[in-house]
């Protein structure tokens, strides 16, 4: 029995061990072949779904309850090798492969078909049970949409076509979503692995702690500011939150903050990381390709959106540190600002190189790759996190392992954006929601916004977006909003679902940190995002938060809906320059709500609506002192 058991640890081992290795190899498969362009793009795409779908296949077993069973690792490596030989099949005839795209041969179909089942496997287990089942509700209304009334109905389609669209074009598997996860995606999640392994989640929480410690609350406004930055390197809400919260939560709870506030804190925040330029999350780049302009015309758009947000939160995090009286960190445990650029001041070169190149017009691709290379050369100039071969490597597997997910979630998402333009669905649907809405866009958008949640609550971030911006985001620029407005806001309430109970991964990530009830920290963070749930109408209805119209109107928007999100977050609060009564948190709420809407006569209304309430504070506190100084008489 004891030799039995010994062997155990061993098969488990080899698993491991052919996971890391592959991991690395298509790190540097994909590194290389964007640095090179030598393959062709369906060569490429084709080679990166294999790697991915080995990856899964390894990385979650068949059985779960037994990972380092003997059979069950073969059949693992079988699937693996059978999703190379899709790859394989694609690549070594690939001129006549990609010319007989109208005449599918029996093999055509047989490895379209092994490819798709393939996906669904992978995703069941990377991604969960609930894309596959929207999926394949897709995928079935390819063969049986004639079935329907109008308008969804459509002609039919036999499974030689359906084959022949997703897997032999670029209307399917090999489409964009895939696309934009080899060439940008991928690169980013390798720059955050490397970035941090280098030491640069210790420089953004030193940066932060410096400027903010002092403050009222100051581990909660570390934890934000930290949070952003660290988030749009990362683009991941879960990834951001179990990074910065291991420092930034044990520090909240130690100056007084309740264990699930904690959690909430620093998962509204990480959340927020994927609203930040000039990296922002992994839709980002979808984005870019689907409304046809440069990625950097994306992250100047989403720029003052994500500054409103971390002043949201911000503000929500200093009302309630005032509310309960909770002070800053102590004078010996905040470092200098000039001590942290001394020590990690060779952090900043990666980032000012990414933002510099993407400006000098260059592609997101060329700056990451150029970033990459100067994290690695900068952490030679630090004493203690230098990028040793061993770390580069373990940089490298965590980069292919920590991609299969959102990898598969992209792969089976191009199988529904291929249903959608077999099929016409998204006229379909927009033709739909415009006249259920009767044309209205106050009704169309709690509608989408609802849609956005309830996808984003089973989907990655990107497969929220993907499928939403294929199907309803038309319907949204005919109701008059404009292209990036409409995306964007689809965008922010597929993020916004990772602090969205029941389904709300970044809180329970952060409860986890901070050993606090899941459900509770849920809903704080909620909660606190609330003035974050604003800021999408505020820019349907106010494209120059955008950088749509005259600087005029620009300024005016901005600075209107600034106010308008602080006073959001003293009504959800219920702090001011004190405690609020139930008329001033009213009177709050109206202020904000009113500073949505665009115009002098909304804008002065609100602005009203906060002087008021600022006087009723003031005559409140006025009364105190008068009767404390009438008592100590």
């Amino acid at each position: 029995m004891k030799e039995e058991k010994g062997m155990e640890p061993k098969k488990a081992d080899l698993r491991m061990t052919i996971k890391h290795w592959l991991a690395i190899l298509f790190s540097v498969f994909v590194i290389y072949s964007m640095a090179t362009l030598r393959i062709q793009e369906l060569q490429q795409l084709s080679i990166f779904l294999a790697f991915t779908l080995a990856l899964a296949f390894l990385q979650h077993p068949m059985n779960p309850k037994r990972p380092d069973s003997k059979f069950f690792l073969l059949g693992d490596l079988l699937l693996g090798l059978l999703s190379f030989s899709t790859a394989l099949y694609v690549c070594i005839d690939y001129w006549e492969f990609i010319f007989r795209v109208g005449i599918p041969t029996r093999w055509d179909v047989a490895f379209g078909a092994v490819a798709i089942v393939l996906i669904f496997e992978a995703t069941r287990r990377a991604a969960g049970l609930a894309l596959v089942i929207i999926a394949a509700v897709f995928l079935l209304y390819t063969f049986f949409g004639h079935l329907l009334p109008p308008p969804l109905s459509h002609r039919g389609y036999e499974i030689e076509r359906i084959t022949t669209t997703f897997f032999m074009t670029k209307n399917g598997i090999y489409g964009v979503a895939l696309n934009v996860m080899c060439q940008f995606i991928f690169l980013f999640i390798a720059f955050g692995a490397f970035f941090g392994k280098s030491g640069g989640t210790e420089f953004f929480v030193d940066l932060a702690t410096a400027l903010f410690g002092r403050l009222r609350g100051g581990p909660a406004k570390v934890a934000v500011v930290s949070s952003g930055l660290m988030g749009t390197i990362s683009g991941s809400a879960v990834a951001n939150t179990v990074t910065t919260g291991t420092f930034t939560i044990p520090l909240m709870k130690r100056i007084g903050f309740e264990p699930h506030v904690a959690g909430a804190v620093e998962a509204t925040a990480s959340t927020g990381g994927a609203l930040v330029p000039p990296v922002m999350g992994a839709a980002a780049f979808v984005m870019a390709e689907f409304l046809g302009v440069p990625y950097i015309a994306v992250c100047k758009a989403a720029l003052i959106p994500a500054v409103l947000y971390y002043l949201a939160i911000f503000s929500v995090v200093h009302f309630y540190a005032l509310k309960i009286g909770i002070k800053g960190l102590p004078e010996e445990e905040i470092p200098r600002i000039r001590d942290v650029f001394i020590k990690r001041w060779m952090f900043t070169v990666p980032l000012l190189l990414l933002i510099l190149i993407m400006i000098a017009g260059y592609s997101p691709r060329v700056a990451v790759l150029y970033s990459l290379l100067a994290t690695v050369v900068m952490s030679w100039l630090t004493k203690d996190k230098k990028m040793t071969p061993s770390i580069i490597l373990k940089s490298l597997a965590d980069t292919g392992t920590g991609s299969v997910m959102v990898s598969t979630a992209c792969a089976i998402a191009g199988i529904v954006i291929g249903v959608v333009l077999l099929t016409g669905m998204g006229t379909k649907i927009t033709t739909l929601v415009v006249s259920l809405s009767a044309g209205s866009m106050v009704v169309a958008l709690p509608v989408i916004m609802l849609a956005s949640l309830l996808f984003g609550m089973g989907l990655p971030t990107v497969v929220c977006y993907v499928l939403l911006a294929a199907t309803v985001s038309p319907s949204l620029i005919n109701l008059g909003a404009t292209p990036m407005a409409s995306h964007l806001f689809i965008y922010y309430f597929g993020m916004l679902c990772m602090v969205t109970p029941p389904v709300a991964f970044a809180s329970y990530a952060g409860a986890a940190i901070a050993k606090a009830d899941p459900m509770k920290t849920g809903w704080a963070a909620w909660t606190f995002a609330l003035s974050g749930f604003l800021l999408p109408y505020m820019f349907i209805y106010n494209p120059p938060l955008l950088f749509e119209g005259p600087w005029q109107d620009i300024l005016q928007a901005s600075v209107t809906g600034g106010i308008g999100i602080i006073c959001l977050g003293a009504a959800v609060i219920g702090y001011l320059a004190r405690i609020t009564t139930l008329p001033e948190r009213l009177l709050l709420f109206a202020a904000s709500l009113l500073l949505i809407k665009p115009g002098w006569i909304t804008d002065i209304c609100g602005l009203l609506c906060v002087a008021v309430t600022l006087y009723l504070q003031l005559r409140r506190s006025v009364d105190a002192k008068i009767a404390g100084a009438k008592m100590e008489a």
